[in-house]
């Protein structure tokens, strides 16, 4: 199934059944700055991403987040792994993702790695607890949808719902479910932020997604979405664990 490629920064693959590696990883280089081999600030990130995928913070909730080191050298890191991701999944995509990272934007004190499993970024500025819904990648299914009117106000419903549940999220901004969208045909769908963020910015970064979502991809039976902050996907096949939404949906 092709996805025309909208950016050159980042397109997060949807993958059948159980999530499959298709890509090696899109990078996104900032040109904020940039900082020598042998500087303080190198040594800093070096060490800071060389903590990520054995840190004990990923055992709650795949989600990573710190500091190392003073101004003008300090460097801030912040990954992300897919909700539907366990542990020793999520340990790998992102300790290959911190060797990676370097290597495609090699001495800038800025950057964003985004494979299938994970997301990571790091920045000489503070990037940490606060949205960002910076635009990094958006593709979509080729395919159209046989009655487009039902399946956008289906797609709509679904991803009201996941977004409020999304939100809501105490341990992780994660939620992932399914709706028929006839007697015979499925949509799944998946949306995440990073959990650092408020529950308002979380909602205020999926809204965004949401609408830019519908308005490319309209009637198009399968899209993603992912900004700094937040992920939002839907496909018409199983591209998920079910499993892993521990968010219920709200009581009436």
């Amino acid at each position: 199934m092709d996805y025309p490629r909208l950016t050159i920064c980042f397109l997060f693959i949807l993958s059948l059944i159980t999530p499959q590696p298709i890509f090696a990883a899109d990078v996104s280089c900032s040109d904020i700055g940039n900082y020598t081999t042998n500087s303080t600030y190198a040594a800093n990130l070096k060490t800071l991403l060389s903590s990520i995928s054995n840190s004990s913070d990923l055992n709650s909730d795949g989600f990573f987040n710190a500091s190392i080191g003073l101004n003008p050298d300090q460097v801030y890191a912040l990954a992300l792994c897919r909700g539907d991701q366990e542990i020793t999944s999520c340990r790998s995509c992102l300790n290959d993702s911190s060797q990676a990272i370097t290597k495609a934007c090699p001495n800038q004190k800025e950057a964003f790695l985004g494979k299938d499993e994970c997301m990571l970024r790091f920045s000489s500025r503070n990037i940490l607890s606060s949205m960002d819904d910076g635009y990094v990648a958006m593709g979509y299914n080729v395919n159209n949808a046989t009655d487009p009117a039902l399946f956008t106000n289906v797609l709509g419903n679904l991803l009201f719902d996941l977004r409020e549940r999304a939100a809501s999220g105490v341990v992780r901004k994660y939620a992932a479910d399914v709706v028929d969208y006839t007697s015979l045909s499925k949509i799944y769908g998946l949306e995440q932020c990073t959990p650092d963020i408020s529950k308002l910015d979380c909602g205020k970064c999926l809204d965004v997604a949401m609408s830019e979502i519908l308005r490319y991809a309209s009637g198009k039976v399968g899209a993603g979405i992912v900004r700094y902050s937040c992920v939002l996907l839907f496909e018409t096949y199983m591209f998920f664990q079910p499993a892993a939404d521990t968010t219920p949906p709200p009581h009436c």
